[in-house]
């Protein structure tokens, strides 16, 4: 081992690498921390690199080419299990390891249903980064399964109270947007990016083209996530009597532009305040999706007009919704007499 002019050690040592012998070069403040490299390499060589060094890869690439939006919602997953993994090679990892992570997880955090899909998504995409860059032969994670029984929650129908309360304030500010939610069944971020270009009412339909998200409280417009995000929706009559065509943003901030984050949140709940309403604006569209069911319209249509990119997410809904018609049945049933 030798000592450079700058102060460092340098040790240099014969390895092969994809067959072949070449010259490696290990460096260091100390001898023992030029020791230390050189055993995490010869380590490295014969199990492969950690779990940790692929997750990083994995995470690098991802910065690069997700949205914002599905950064913020991957990273929690990303560092649970990166931390679960810490000190494993990847090439060690089993889908028996994989199961006891899902039910270490689930059971400890008493996640929903949603919840463990989320994070084995994740697990999924680290994995399968894994193997096409060379790291592994097979993804451990492709069999595997989210726990049974896990809570499956759901976003209920507004209720009658609520609904009756957007019709009656439709007038106050920022009552449009729950109103254009109610008839529209239009996602928040869609709402949000809609301009007064994409309104025509003289044809009688509104065309969604893009979204509103937030980086920290700034507001970015996207094209929506799938291609079935893309459509149009026709504006209702109780709707129309409401439109007031101008040019820019439908819901402007106070510059004129797009509503940042904080903007939003204060004007919503202004508008709760004021109206008296419970529900969220993603509750809307379950109500938008129940006045679908109620007047006959098939669910390949509504899945057009709700913007699904799968066809089964329409048919859970609409389940859903005939469920709850049943039980109401029941539930009257039980009162009546001949």
């Amino acid at each position: 081992m030798t000592r450079r002019e700058n102060g460092l050690w340098q040790q240099q040592l014969t390895v092969v690498e994809n067959g072949r012998k070449k010259q490696k070069y290990f460096y260091g403040h100390t001898k023992q921390e030029v020791l230390r490299k050189i055993a995490a390499y010869k380590d490295q060589a014969a199990n492969g690199p950690s779990f940790e060094a692929v997750a990083d890869l994995w995470w690098e690439e991802a910065e690069q080419t997700l949205a914002w939006n599905s950064l913020k919602n991957y990273r929690p997953n990303y560092k649970r299990i990166l931390k679960y993994f810490s000190g494993a090679y990847i090439a060690q990892i089993r889908p028996s390891d994989l199961n006891r992570f899902m039910r270490d997880f689930t059971r400890q955090n008493h996640a929903s249903d949603k919840t463990a899909r989320n994070q084995l998504m994740v697990a999924n995409l680290i994995f399968k980064y894994a193997v096409a860059n060379g790291y592994l032969e097979l993804n451990p994670a492709r069999e595997i399964t989210v726990p049974k029984d896990l809570k499956k929650s759901r976003r209920e129908m507004p209720s009658g109270d609520d609904i009756s309360r957007i019709k009656a304030s439709v007038g106050l500010p920022f009552g449009l947007f729950a109103y254009m939610a109610l008839y529209t069944g239009m996602r928040r971020g869609e709402l949000l990016a809609l301009t007064w270009e994409d309104v025509d009412t003289s044809a009688g339909e509104i065309t969604i083209s893009k979204s509103l998200y937030h980086e920290g409280n700034s507001p970015r417009v996207k094209a929506p996530k799938t291609a079935a995000g893309v459509r149009s929706v026709p504006i209702v009559a109780k709707l129309a009597e409401h439109l007031k065509p101008t040019t820019g943003p439908v819901f402007p901030g106070a510059d004129g532009g797009h509503l940042t984050s904080s903007g939003f949140d204060r004007l919503w709940r202004q508008y709760i305040q004021a109206s008296g309403i419970t529900c969220t604006p993603h509750q809307l569209r379950h109500a938008y999706a129940t006045m679908l069911f109620e007047n006959g319209i098939a669910e390949a249509d509504a899945q057009d007009l709700l913007g699904h990119a799968q066809i089964s997410t329409t048919m859970d809904i609409y389940t859903h919704i005939r469920e709850s018609h049943k039980k109401q049945i029941r539930d009257k049933l039980l009162n009546v007499d001949i």
